[in-house]
């Protein structure tokens, strides 16, 4: 916003907007006053975004399943193809999915994305409340969640574009910098929300991912310790094995 304000946003007290419009501004439109916006909607709730997330993740994981079907013809592909352009061809992407496998998997993923988001979120929302923040929990989660479906649109167009031969490695670029513009409008989301200014809105949002990688640093780190006499007698008994030859 172009003055600070520490003022909590009302609920219910902004225009309404169509689905498609909330997930569009919420996309290209990175400003404070775009998720201010979206929050004040009379029916922004915290379903919502759940439901949101939701089907956003089936978006992913179907995307995916058609990649790792994709793959599994590769090796047709390869035998009627001259051996000087098969070669350049990416690696199988392994066995072929059943269908099982998708009736089951996909929805319990997408249920375990969409508590991962709420975990996410939550952490979050607890660190902008230690710097002052004075949104919700519902409100950040409404604004993250807007933010979730287009990238999932975009994120599932780029992986189909990368079953193309020679396109895999531009996409993944674009989806690098496409992680890092998300990481930007999660930052201005916060900073719409819970009033906080850049500093404390980017702590906010990487602060927890940072302890949580610290926390994982240290649970491999306390394993290989631990790990660590019994590692050395297995190598201790295979040097003496080999010393026997």
């Amino acid at each position: 916003m172009t003055e600070y304000s520490n003022e909590p946003i009302v609920p219910g007290r902004g225009p309404e907007m169509s689905l498609i419009d909330t997930w569009i501004d919420a996309f290209t439109k990175p400003k404070e006053e775009t998720y201010a916006r979206i929050v004040a909607q009379p029916s922004a709730s915290v379903s919502k975004a759940f439901l949101w997330v939701f089907v956003a993740s089936l978006l992913t994981s179907l995307v995916s399943i058609v990649a790792g079907f994709g793959g599994g013809q590769m090796e047709s592909l390869r035998q009627l193809l001259p051996p000087e352009i098969a070669s350049q061809l990416p690696a199988n992407a392994g066995p072929s999915i059943g269908i099982g496998t998708i009736i089951c998997g996909v929805p319990i993923g997408a249920v375990l994305a969409v508590l991962g988001f709420a975990i996410g979120t939550g952490l979050v929302q607890w660190v902008a409340k230690l710097f002052g923040g004075t949104g919700t929990f519902d409100k950040l989660a409404y604004a993250f969640s807007s933010i979730t479906v287009p990238y999932s649109v975009v994120a599932a167009v780029l992986g189909l574009l990368g079953l193309i031969p020679f396109v895999g490695i531009l996409t993944g670029l674009i989806g690098f910098a496409l992680g890092i513009y998300v990481i930007v409008l999660e930052v201005l989301a916060v900073k719409a929300v819970d009033r906080l200014d850049t500093g404390r809105a980017v702590g906010s949002v990487l602060l927890p991912g940072l302890v949580i990688f610290l926390l994982v640093c240290c649970c491999i780190v306390v394993s290989i310790a631990a790990l660590g006499p019994v590692i050395g007698n297995v190598f201790d008994s295979i040097n003496q094995s080999l010393g026997g030859f």
